[in-house]
């Protein structure tokens, strides 16, 4: 297993520490760095590629909910709060997990394992070939599905659901690994839970796309990206 780069996004100096000791107790996974500001992690992330964010939602300056609307293409988010108000806007934000503090090592350890499951289990990494096509994982099966029959792709809490254009295969693999392993291909990421396949789009505005009569909502923070390239 490949070792999972993480962040700490927390103002409160115990807090910190009682997460570096807990990631420090567990294989394969390494602290990039640490802030107590979400603006001075916004600067880190556009230089540098993690795989996990631990997340405090009452930061100074910009808070984490808002944090998280500021991310084109966010890694694995646990939120760590003493708050449990903001949970159910941050799973609408595709949250993978909220850990309401203070909580235990054996509470993290389950996140971990889900996390370690997420990125173990669920694609054969040279899944993708000159036939492009790739391999998911359903029900412990894995699933052969052609690149240039992908309608969209849609991301549903714990499982994302691919859309074909004659079938649905739904796995745990997250949307963003799903974007970095079609990258190169006319696949793109218009919301934080859709991606479509640029040929398939039927009609567009600035606001939504069409795709085989289904109505797919963009992200006002992708919009200007995705007018560009269906322009």
């Amino acid at each position: 297993m490949s070792t999972i780069k993480c962040i700490i996004i927390e103002d409160e100096y115990p807090a910190v520490e009682i997460q570096k000791e807990f990631v420090s107790k567990v294989s394969h996974w390494e602290i990039s760095a640490s802030f107590d500001n979400a603006i001075h992690a916004i600067t880190y992330l556009s230089k540098n590629k993690v795989d996990v964010i631990f997340l405090d939602i009452q930061l100074p300056e910009l808070n984490g909910i808002d944090f998280i609307k500021t991310l084109v293409n966010p890694p694995l988010i646990v939120i760590t709060s003493a708050y449990n108000e903001h949970a159910i806007e941050a799973f609408e934000l595709v949250v993978f997990d909220y850990l309401l503090k203070p909580y235990s090592f054996q509470r993290f350890i389950k996140t971990i394992a889900r996390i370690n499951n997420h990125f173990e289990s669920d694609i054969n990494e040279s899944a993708i070939s000159s036939e492009e096509f790739i391999y998911v994982k359903e029900n412990r099966q894995n699933i052969r599905i052609n690149i240039n029959d992908i309608l969209y792709i849609e991301s549903q809490k714990e499982y994302v659901k691919i859309v074909c254009e004659k079938n649905e295969v739904k796995t745990k693999l997250g949307i963003t690994k799903i974007e970095n392993l079609l990258s190169g291909y006319s696949m793109l990421r218009i919301h934080r839970s859709f991606m479509v396949s640029l040929s398939k789009v039927t009609s567009f505005t600035k606001n939504q796309v069409v795709i085989n009569d289904c109505i797919i909502p963009i992200g006002k923070y992708y919009q200007k990206d995705v007018l560009n390239q269906l322009e």
